[in-house]
């Protein structure tokens, strides 16, 4: 397939980020087909006896190994984050993409042919690698082809894919437990042997896409970035805009340079060696976004055990996977919300609402399945009330929470780190979701609908964190947001003083470049850029000298 190479200069610019849109939605799309196959599977009673689970007919006697099949996946995709990173700093974006590919179908084709537990355990840390590695990249490079004002829009979009694969895979699951083959090991294989169908779309489509800009500016290639940039915004490449754009992310390269950026996952950690950079603390607002995201949520325990939750509300059998798969599918029409109110209401905003309404779902449903306990008498009509609250908390999830960690870290960490940065985020999505899938069964086998007064709990403690530690990224360029996180203290209200007294100096530093060039910018575009940056940004920024700078 060598001839793909060089594709995307064949390309408009309608045609290219549609590309990156598809490019994003079969990686995106294939994660999503791999948490939705959990929750496939565990409804498929040849599944629970064959590995180990329980018994003939499918009633789970070990919960703990039941959670751990799903977690181990995310240990796998733990790993699999911090080796893209690696990759895609050291190769590129779209090297990183085919080794994660490759990876995920390994453990796919594993998780098909699986004979007993442990073989399935390989094979989930396998397809987990691969699928680590996938959501550590694809997001990023997203990010750094699309431009500022709907950035959040476009990362927002491919995220619909998600929930696309988890719907396809679960109708898909709940379609053949009708067949013949419902009984048998057919009905799970197949399942997981469906998930390959993405990887063998996304390999070709990636080879024909354009290596990241802001990659190729980190390495040296600047002409290279400048064609693609130009494609990208549908513009010359010696116009001003494209020229203002490009040369802010050579300044912003070579004061990370300046700086000395260490590129190691331990000093990113612990800080040491970034200066006002503060880029251990990005390393925390990314991994900490995704954990709240994950499990303080309480998605894992409606996504993987939906079918579970349904039976705690009085419905069994067929009507609970069924159920079971509505509520999956909701998620696709709720992300539509998400693109447009991503950009307009920014990221706190979003997860703000959030939060508020997914605290009084949660409660309710709690109560709801509690009253069903204590009065089994209108077990039905209370039954009927929570199973429609299901959905709409899943709504809420999908329209709100769901995109915003992934939006957030692609945005947070300068060029050089961006991938290993957004390796902690996938980190954070690991520990989170993965350790909700382990624990979740063993609340639900020992405190019942009390799970979810838990996860509520939680649930509001997720909005005073957000509202005193992660500063807005919306309409604010990549480069711009190292001023954001410059403050010495990490409160959103000091770094956002701060940064309006410093946004100057970037623009300086742009200008002073961009005047040795030979491309002067207009007073109204000069305007206008400093407009869009100053409304709202925060922080104490590393120097940015004129002098040094160009």
């Amino acid at each position: 397939m060598a001839f793909l190479k060089g594709y995307w200069r064949r390309l408009s610019q309608r045609q290219l980020l549609l590309l990156t849109g598809f490019v994003a939605a079969f990686a995106v799309g294939f994660d999503g087909m791999a948490q939705g196959a959990m929750a496939s599977v565990q409804a498929a009673p040849h599944y629970t006896y064959a590995m180990q689970l329980g018994t003939i007919d499918g009633v789970v006697t070990h919960a703990t190994r039941q959670g751990g099949i799903v977690a181990i996946y995310y240990l796998g995709s733990l790993c699999g984050a911090f080796l893209a990173g690696h990759i895609a700093d050291k190769y590129g974006r779209s090297k990183a993409v085919y080794f994660g590919a490759a990876w995920a179908f390994l453990g796919c084709a594993l998780e098909c042919a699986a004979q007993n537990l442990n073989m399935m355990l390989c094979a989930r840390i396998i397809a987990g690698m691969g699928a680590g590695q996938l959501m550590s990249t694809v997001p990023t490079w997203t990010a750094e082809i699309a431009a500022s004002h709907h950035r959040g829009k476009v990362i927002t979009a491919t995220f619909m894919a998600n929930f696309v694969g988890i719907a396809l895979i679960v109708w898909l699951g709940f379609g053949i437990s009708f067949t013949s083959f419902g009984d048998g090991s057919f009905r799970w294989r197949f399942v997981f042997a469906a998930n390959m169908l993405p990887l063998f779309i996304l390999i070709p489509l990636t080879m024909m896409m354009p290596e990241s800009p802001r990659w190729l500016v980190k390495v040296g290639r600047r002409e290279e970035a400048l064609e693609i940039l130009a494609l990208a915004r549908g513009e010359g490449a010696h116009t001003t805009k494209v020229q203002h754009e490009v040369n802010e992310i050579i300044v912003a390269d070579e004061l990370e340079k300046e700086s000395g950026t260490h590129n190691s996952y331990w000093s990113m950690l612990v800080g040491v060696g970034y200066g006002d950079l503060h880029i251990a603390r990005r390393v925390q607002l990314g991994f900490w976004l995704q954990v709240m995201c994950q499990f303080c949520t309480g998605i894992a325990a409606v996504l993987i055990y939906s079918g579970y939750i349904f039976a705690l509300a009085n419905f069994n059998g067929i009507k609970s996977s069924w159920l079971g798969a509505i509520t999956n599918t909701v998620g696709i029409p709720a992300t539509l919300v998400a693109i447009y109110s991503m950009d307009v209401l920014g990221r706190r905003k979003l997860a703000f609402v959030g939060s508020t309404l997914q605290t009084l779902l949660l409660f309710l449903i709690g109560g709801l399945m509690v009253a069903i306990k204590n009065n089994p008498e209108n077990a039905n009509n209370l039954g009927k009330a929570t199973a429609s609250l299901i959905p709409v908390y899943m709504f809420v999830f999908a329209a709100t929470w769901l995109v915003i960690p992934w939006v957030y870290a692609t945005e947070i960490f300068p060029t050089a780190l961006r991938a290993r940065g957004n390796g902690f985020n996938v980190a954070g999505w690991s520990i989170g979701y993965g350790g909700g899938g382990l624990v979740i069964p063993i609340m639900f086998q020992n405190i019942g609908a009390n799970t979810f007064f838990v996860i509520g709990a939680f649930q509001i403690i997720t909005i005073p964190i957000i509202y005193c530690f992660y500063p807005e990224t919306n309409q604010r360029s990549l480069e711009s947001l190292d001023l954001l996180f410059a403050s010495k203290s990490p409160f959103v209200w000091a770094e956002e003083r701060e940064f309006a007294k410093r946004i100057n100096e970037l623009e300086h530093a742009v200008e002073a470049r961009m005047a040795r060039d030979g491309m002067a910018q207009s007073g109204a575009e000069k305007d206008l850029v400093h407009t869009v940056q100053v409304e709202k940004l925060p922080s104490e920024t590393p120097s940015l000298d004129a002098d040094k700078a160009v």
